[in-house]
């Protein structure tokens, strides 16, 4: 599958502008690179606490890199060049100390061009631990909370990514266990074991015959049920981190 850069490390010199930042490669492919040798039973004895750098050390998506890597699976990243955000006429300016302007401005293209505002941070940034607006942020704190998960269940910007990836899974093959395996191989890139594969068909079953008697239209109850088990896959630490 196609996915974006997800470390950390500095940006190569010869790119000194953000039309040249990558955002076309494998997924599979660089974290296949960052985690080489991460089987190697040897680095927990000798070094477990990597202090020789003896291999690389988890971590998990930023925000940034978890949005990015959302729009390419759903199929809905816009590529092009971000341009001037959407703000209203100056003629209708009537912001005060007390009355301040904030917006959220949704966007399809790279996080890298999302309005961040001083007064109030994204939603969306705040909640996966974007960089404070108002201050240098050097290193990023990474938080664990419930709302995390229940935004990657629930919001309706992974929802569309989720449905996106579901029809592109179920063109890919005709039968259930070969549509789980490319789902597997696009999100956490890896085959998915017996027990995976035994307990997504049940889900799917299960899935299935709650939306038999829900208000769902016949003909979406099979990409609905497919698009929720993209979003069980989501929140699966194979997709959000890189080990």
């Amino acid at each position: 599958g196609e996915g974006v850069g997800v470390g950390r490390g500095s940006p190569d010199p010869a790119r000194s502008s953000t039309e040249s930042l990558p955002v076309r490669g494998s997924l599979g492919d660089l974290r296949s690179a960052v985690s080489a040798g991460s089987g190697d039973p040897r680095r927990t004895t000798t070094d477990p606490a990597n202090q020789f750098l003896s291999h690389f050390p988890r971590q998990r998506l930023d925000a940034e890199s978890l949005r990015d890597s959302l729009l390419v699976l759903g199929g809905n990243l816009d590529r092009s060049v971000g341009k001037e955000q959407p703000f209203p006429a100056m003629a209708t300016w009537g912001f005060t100390q007390h009355n301040p302007f904030t917006a959220v401005y949704d966007s399809p293209r790279r996080s890298i061009y999302l309005m961040t505002q001083r007064l109030k941070r994204h939603p969306y940034l705040s909640l996966f631990d974007g960089a404070d607006t108002n201050a240098s942020t050097p290193r990023r704190q990474d938080t664990t909370v419930p709302t995390q998960s229940l935004f990657l269940m629930n919001d309706p910007f992974v929802h569309d990514q989720s449905t996106g990836l579901a029809r592109r899974v179920l063109a890919s093959a005709a039968d259930e266990p070969a549509r789980i395996r490319v789902v597997y191989e696009i999100i956490l890139t890896r085959e998915p074991t017996a027990t995976d594969l035994a307990a997504d068909q049940a889900f799917l079953a299960e899935y299935g015959k709650l939306l038999s008697t829900s208000s769902v239209p016949a003909d979406q109850r099979e990409v609905a049920a497919w698009s929720a088990l993209v979003r069980t896959l989501f929140t699966r630490n194979g997709f959000l981190f890189v080990d």
